[in-house]
């Protein structure tokens, strides 16, 4: 195997693994409608790396980066306009919405997928010697662990929604609650005072 193949598989592969979508919202700040932008376009780029090399022949050839390009700009380019419609489509919902939950969990996928489908062209490499196995699994794994994830973000955003929102109470100050206790030891009661503070 060539240095170059080497250098070029592996650099693919920490492109997918390494820069997964970390999508992060915090109860009381939904994140901004930019934000799921920016997701949407590495998780897209991701995609579409993985489209382009999956649409190169047998063996990879250096005339075929043109592949690579063309699918990680197009997988961009639609993954910005699928993230900024996902954060309109949550603006006003509680956060984190279904939207997010489904972008975050996408680019998840995908990092665990290339993982797992790198480990079974590994495998198909010991018996072929093709190394380019190797990035076919990442490239098939990274496709089926996108589809997955989205699949389950969308679940569990429904299974956000289908949960009533805890009420929360703000607390300030001590709180003291009087009441009655048994001993361990004996049955006798006792008085008991808990609080918050």
């Amino acid at each position: 195997m060539k240095i170059s193949h080497f250098l070029s598989s592996l650099s693919i592969v920490v492109a997918c693994v390494a820069a997964p979508c970390v999508a992060r919202a915090t109860e009381d700040e939904p994140p901004s409608v930019i934000k799921y932008g920016t997701n949407g376009f590495m998780t897209g780029a991701q995609i579409g790396l993985a489209s382009g090399y999956l649409a190169t022949g047998r063996e990879y050839e250096s005339r075929e980066w043109r592949k690579l390009v063309f699918g990680t700009g197009v997988g961009a380019i639609a993954g910005t306009g699928i993230g900024l419609t996902l954060g309109l489509l949550d603006v006003g919902g509680p956060a984190p919405g279904t939207g997010w939950l489904a972008l975050r969990d996408t680019g998840y996928g995908i990092g665990l997928g290339v993982l797992v489908g790198t480990a079974t062209g590994a495998l198909f490499l010991i018996n072929s010697g093709r190394p380019k196995n190797l990035l076919t699994g990442a490239a098939i794994g990274g496709l089926i662990g996108a589809a997955t994830g989205a699949v389950v973000g969308v679940i569990e955003g429904a299974q956000r929604q289908r949960e009533p929102a805890e009420p929360r109470v703000a607390r300030s100050g001590v709180t003291l609650h009087f009441g009655v206790t048994s001993s361990p030891d004996t049955a006798a009661l006792m008085p008991a005072v808990a609080g918050t503070f």
